[in-house]
C-alpha cells in the first residue's frame, strides 16, 4: 500500500467523521454518546493510516529527519489528530470537529500533490537541539491550529448572538465562555512553545554556523507570531480586547507561523 493511498484514506475517514458531526449538529436531539464513540473509533483508524504514510515515505530515519512541505504537513495534522481524538475521548468535544476536521482532511488530500512529496529533501539532525527545534515547532504549529478553529468558532457564535440568529448549527457550539476558555489555553501553550522554538532555533545556529540568521524569513515570521500572541496574552488579562479582536489575533499569529513554517518553502519549492 503506498504513501498517497494511506494518506488519502486517512482523508476520508476523516469526512466521514465531520459527516457524522454535522449530522448530528443540524439534526434534534443528537445522539451524542454513540456519535462519541464511532467518532473515536474512525479518528483513531484515521491516525493509524496517517501515520503508516509517514513512516512509507521516510520522514524519519537513521539519516535525519525529512523537514519537506509534505512530510511537514503529515507529522503536523498527526498531533492535531491525535490532539482531538483524546478530546472526544476525555471530554467530549466532538462539536469542535464541525471545522476542525476538514480542515484536517484538506492536507492528507494535498500531501500527495505537495512540493517534495515523492523527493526526499533531508536535515540531517546531527544534535539534539536541532531535532527538539524542528520537533517543538510542529507541536507549537498544531496546537495555534486548534486555537485557530476555536477562533473561528468563537467569531461565528459572537455574530449569531448579535443577530439574533440561532441556527441548529450555533446551538450545537460550546457554550462561548468554553470556546473562549479553550482558545486562551491553548494560545498560552503555543505562545510558550513557539518562544523556545525561536530560541532553541537561534542556538542551533549559534553552534552549527557560530552566527544568528535574524533575518531569515522563518525567524522573523515566527518572531510577529510570537509578538501578536504575547500582546493577546496582555491585552486579555487586562480586558482590553474584545473577544473578536482576540479572535481575530490568534487567526493573525496563524497565518504568520504557517507562511513561517510551510508558505515560503512550498513557494521556493513550486518556483525550483
Amino acid at each position: 500500500m503506498t504513501a498517497t493511498l494511506l494518506f488519502i484514506s486517512s482523508g476520508f475517514l476523516t469526512l466521514i467523521s465531520t459527516a457524522i458531526i454535522w449530522r448530528d449538529a443540524l439534526n434534534t436531539p443528537p445522539k451524542q454518546h454513540k456519535s462519541a464513540t464511532m467518532i473515536a473509533t474512525l479518528m483513531f483508524a484515521a491516525i493509524i493510516l496517517n501515520l503508516w504514510g509517514i513512516h512509507l515515505i521516510e520522514s524519519i530515519s537513521a539519516d535525519g529527519i525529512n523537514f519537506s512541505v509534505a512530510s511537514g504537513a503529515a507529522v503536523s495534522t498527526l498531533i492535531v489528530q491525535c490532539i482531538y481524538t483524546f478530546g472526544v475521548i476525555r471530554h467530549g468535544i466532538q462539536g469542535l470537529g464541525l471545522f476542525l476536521l476538514p480542515a484536517t482532511a484538506i492536507p492528507l488530500f494535498l500531501i500527495p500533490v505537495l512540493p517534495e512529496a515523492a523527493t526526499p529533501n533531508w536535515i540531517h539532525t546531527s544534535s539534539l537541539l536541532e531535532t527538539s527545534h524542528l520537533l517543538i515547532s510542529l507541536i507549537s504549529y498544531a496546537i495555534l491550529t486548534l486555537a485557530a478553529i476555536h477562533a473561528l468558532m468563537q467569531i461565528q457564535l459572537n455574530n449569531a448572538l448579535k443577530k439574533k440568529r440561532m441556527s441548529p448549527l450555533i446551538h450545537s457550539l460550546p457554550p462561548l465562555m468554553s470556546i473562549e476558555k479553550y482558545m486562551m489555553s491553548q494560545v498560552k501553550l503555543s505562545t510558550a512553545l513557539i518562544g523556545i522554538s525561536i530560541l532553541t532555533g537561534l542556538s542551533w545556529q549559534w553552534v552549527e554556523y557560530q552566527h544568528f540568521a535574524l533575518l531569515n524569513h522563518k525567524v522573523l515570521l515566527a518572531i510577529f507570531a510570537f509578538i501578536v500572541l504575547t500582546t493577546l496574552i496582555i491585552q486579555r488579562g487586562r480586558s482590553c480586547w474584545s473577544a473578536n479582536v482576540a479572535s481575530r489575533a490568534v487567526l493573525t499569529a496563524y497565518a504568520l507561523l504557517m507562511l513561517a513554517y510551510f508558505g515560503v518553502k512550498m513557494i521556493d519549492a513550486w518556483i525550483h
